[in-house]
């Protein structure tokens, strides 16, 4: 197990390249980074490239905390998806698994309907009890589903200001709104943020642009609003998971630029994860 961990995040995204497979090795050495800055991380996929077979072998060994999510598009997809999560509960004992997170912004890409949305929920739900595990879905705040959240045991929102267009200096305030508006939709559910975070640039010669209207990508910016949601979030008593830990260069645009750290795992220049709230 692990030396003593930094506890800077309630928890931290971790992304993989599907097309670039990580190794038991790889993921593990990733999550010992990880731990400098918090205990936990979430995962997006269960049988995409034995990700969460991966993550719980290395977070287990660890002594790390999970949430672990399912990739939700297609019917398809979820029988493959329900069935890594059968096989890996006949596995592991899942006593670090913090929740499954079932689906990321389905309803916002509209890869389904919210009753087929609860429906597959449901049915995690049904194969998770015996272990009792809490089941959540994470959505975009705009996009949350009175019935899904009736079908949820806890709400997990996703919320970028920067590509809502707002400058940095509306960014906080901004999430604190989506958040009480959240809180007002869950009724007597906790609620959780799942995702936000705001990118520092993006590479020469990409297809998107360092800007959204006039949010500005730059490492300043990705500094200032990281140190506001750590402030935040700690103020007022809010979990999140913050997007992202490290970069990721297959994607494109700013969408790579959301990591606190580089590929190599470290802290990006002009980051810093010790804000003076």
């Amino acid at each position: 197990m692990a030396s003593a961990t930094g506890d800077v995040f309630y928890g931290l995204n971790y992304g993989i390249n599907k097309d670039d497979c990580p190794t038991l090795d790889k993921m593990k050495k990733d999550f010992e980074v990880i731990q400098k800055y918090t205990n936990r991380v979430r995962t997006f996929s269960l049988h995409v490239c034995n990700q969460a077979d991966l993550a719980l072998q290395a977070t287990q060994e660890l002594g790390m905390d999970l949430h672990l999510g399912m990739w939700l598009d297609r019917q398809d997809t979820f029988d493959l998806e329900i069935q890594a999560l059968k096989d890996l509960l006949a596995k592991y004992d899942f006593s670090n698994v913090n929740s499954i997170i079932a689906g990321s912004e389905v309803l916002y890409r509209e890869d389904a309907d919210a009753n087929t949305l609860t429906n597959w929920i449901k049915e995690v739900k049904q194969v998770v009890e015996p272990k009792g595990i809490e089941v959540t879905n994470a959505e975009t705040y705009n996009k949350l589903s009175p019935e899904v959240i009736n079908a949820v045991d806890f709400v997990s929102m996703n919320a970028f200001p920067f590509w809502e267009g707002n400058t940095i200096e509306q960014g906080i305030n901004t999430l604190a709104d989506h958040y009480e508006t959240t809180k007002a939709m869950a009724g007597n559910k906790r609620v959780m943020i799942s995702e936000t975070g705001w990118p520092s640039g993006a590479s020469a010669g990409e297809v998107h642009g360092p800007s959204i209207d006039i949010a500005q990508a730059t490492i300043e910016n990705e500094n200032t609003y990281l140190g506001e949601v750590l402030c935040w979030s700690r103020k007022n008593n809010v979990d999140v998971l913050y997007f992202s830990a490290f970069e990721e260069p297959y994607k494109p645009g700013v969408e790579g630029h959301f990591g606190i750290m580089d590929h190599d795992g470290n802290l990006k220049n002009g980051i810093n994860v010790y804000p003076s709230c």
